[in-house]
């Protein structure tokens, strides 16, 4: 709504965008650093090697976020479109970094690389609020104009290009706050301990498939079957979030195998 925090400092603005992006990294290392060594039993050592890779994760994760992103935008226009950035492209390159320099630049003896993953991902979770709020400031990441109290108008930003003096559904807050109740969720339910990627999985792949319905930006296209006045259905984010929701009940049935094989 407002994408810049103050007018002009030593020649200088600072979007409002990019000060939630660096909060969220900021509080996302910090809670990391914390559990593995509070935790998870990681020396000091141990965990600064570990944040080191995981920064890394995060410049292939901005990568993989813009070029999947331009992908999607490409089939859409018939010609390459890049310039814009998605989540989940950037969620998957971001992991799949993370799991290779795991594998070859650490290697500790107790290297646990589900504990490891548990703690990034919640991680993940709580820089993704931070971030989502940011989407709001800068008017990015919209919904569709609705007629209900939960409308905003935005007084500037892509929202207010795409819909100028028209509420739509602030879907940046909607996902900011169930973003938040996830992380606390993951970080204090006992009985989501030890498979929070698993349980991120599936919550965040069938928030992000429902939730795709009352966006209004253009995010691309794949492969649709039906379109509305605003989007075509499933959009790229639906198709890569059933492969999170499918990936994460793949996990939870192999953990549960593995348990009952254990116990016989």
């Amino acid at each position: 709504m407002y994408p810049w925090l103050l007018p002009d400092i030593f020649e200088y603005n600072l979007p409002m965008y990019d000060l939630m992006i660096m909060v969220g990294i900021f509080v996302m290392l910090a809670y990391v650093a914390h559990r593995l060594e509070k935790k998870d039993g990681y020396t000091r050592k141990q965990t600064n090697r570990l944040l080191l890779l995981l920064v890394l994760s995060l410049g292939v994760a901005l990568f993989s976020s813009w070029f999947v992103d331009g992908i999607f935008h490409s089939i859409k226009e018939g010609e390459l479109t890049f310039g814009s950035i998605t989540f989940i492209g950037g969620l998957v390159g971001g992991v799949l970094a993370f799991l290779l320099f795991l594998k070859y630049f650490y290697k500790e003896e107790n290297k646990d690389v589900k504990t490891i993953m548990n703690t990034i991902i919640t991680g993940v979770v709580i820089a993704h609020a931070f971030g989502r709020m940011g989407c709001f400031f800068a008017g990015c990441c919209y919904g569709i104009p609705t007629d209900s109290f939960l409308g905003v108008v935005f007084p500037s930003g892509d929202a207010a290009a795409a819909f100028p003096g028209i509420a739509i559904y602030p879907t940046q807050l909607f996902e900011a706050l169930f973003l938040f109740v996830l992380f606390a969720v993951l970080n204090k339910v006992n009985i989501f301990r030890t498979i929070e990627v698993e349980v991120y999985l599936v919550a965040y792949g069938v928030w992000r498939f429902l939730i795709e319905f009352i966006r209004g930006d253009d995010r691309g296209e794949l492969f649709g079957f039906f379109s509305t006045q605003y989007n075509t259905f499933p959009t790229p984010s639906q198709y890569l979030s059933l492969l999170m929701i499918i990936g994460g009940v793949y996990l939870l049935i192999k953990r549960k195998q593995a348990k009952q094989t254990i116990a016989e």
